[in-house]
């Protein structure tokens, strides 16, 4: 198991996240993680072009998904949909342990015909957002290969890992997806308009969370006055705007206390942050400890 979370992201030309994979070289992205290694046990809102898959071994969160929240509970797990808005928090603090698998399609490009024609149906169809994996026979058995998938990536040969049995699975899941969801159905959003007015937002704060950013600024990087910019974070992400720069803030920073030995006054500086007693104070308000302590805990 591997609780260690890569806290850092950037962002792609079309505003989304830059997963950090295992291989760099290939689109996979296998974790065990832990809710509580996130601020205020809430990961910070974001999308990306892979598909990404949540397993709960222990516990249970909620997940965002564009503004719908769904319960996952021990057991449960959550397919989203490349390109959605989302993220997995729990409201009362509660630790979650959960497998998360981000898996890019360009693992299944055999050409231009099968991607347009068997991937794409599924990744780019709005009608299906997320898909909830429960005890129904088909989606249970999405669960068991991605336990097996986790496996599969997580228990190393002497020849490294076992990509082709990892993209076998990753085929065999999206052939379920494929025959089981109505994949001739094109949905649309009422809210997709909105959506990437938030996500401008998102990605001029993730560019600028350094400086000092006023609700004006934000609201001008979507093109929308100040109330529509905090009326989006409140509908999208059920948080202002200025709640989620803090939380982005403290993520941003937790790399360089554990990989750095900066001081905290440059941490705090360094990250957005007024000062080091400030950042202390709410560094302990989202992780329920101080800077020095997160560092002794996870430094290695």
């Amino acid at each position: 198991m591997n609780g260690k979370i890569n806290h850092c992201s950037t962002f792609n030309l079309d505003s989304s996240e830059t997963i950090a994979y295992n291989n760099p070289l290939f689109p996979a992205y296998v974790r065990y993680n832990f809710l509580s290694s996130y601020p205020d046990y809430s990961a910070v809102s974001h999308w990306h072009k892979d598909l990404e898959f949540i397993v709960i071994k222990k516990g249970s969160m909620t997940y965002n998904v564009n503004g719908e929240l769904i319960d996952l509970s021990e057991g449960s797990g959550i397919m989203v949909n490349s390109r959605q808005l989302h993220y997995g928090f729990s409201s009362e603090h509660k630790e979650c342990e959960f497998i998360c698998i981000l898996l890019s399609p360009e693992l299944l490009s055999v050409n231009d015909w099968f991607y347009q024609n068997y991937v794409e149906p599924v990744t780019e169809n709005s009608f299906y957002p997320y898909l909830y994996l429960s005890e129904e026979k088909w989606k249970h058995s999405i669960i068991e290969k991605l336990d097996k998938l986790y496996t599969v990536f997580t228990t190393q040969s002497e020849q490294g890992i076992p990509y082709f049995a990892l993209i076998n699975q990753f085929l065999s899941i999206m052939n379920l997806l494929y025959e089981n969801l109505d994949v001739k159905s094109q949905g649309t959003t009422k809210s997709s308009n909105e959506l990437t007015t938030l996500k401008n937002m998102i990605t001029y704060i993730d560019e600028h969370y350094t400086q000092r950013l006023t609700l004006e600024h934000i609201a001008l990087s979507g093109a929308c006055c100040k109330s529509r910019c905090s009326l989006l974070f409140k509908k999208y992400l059920r948080e202002t705007p200025m709640i989620y720069i803090t939380k982005l803030r403290l993520r941003k920073s937790l790399s360089a206390l554990i990989d750095s030995d900066k001081s905290i006054t440059e941490i705090a500086y360094e990250h957005g942050f007024s000062g080091a007693s400030y950042y202390c104070e709410t560094f302990r308000k989202y992780y329920r400890t101080s800077p020095l302590k997160y560092r002794q805990l996870h430094s290695t």
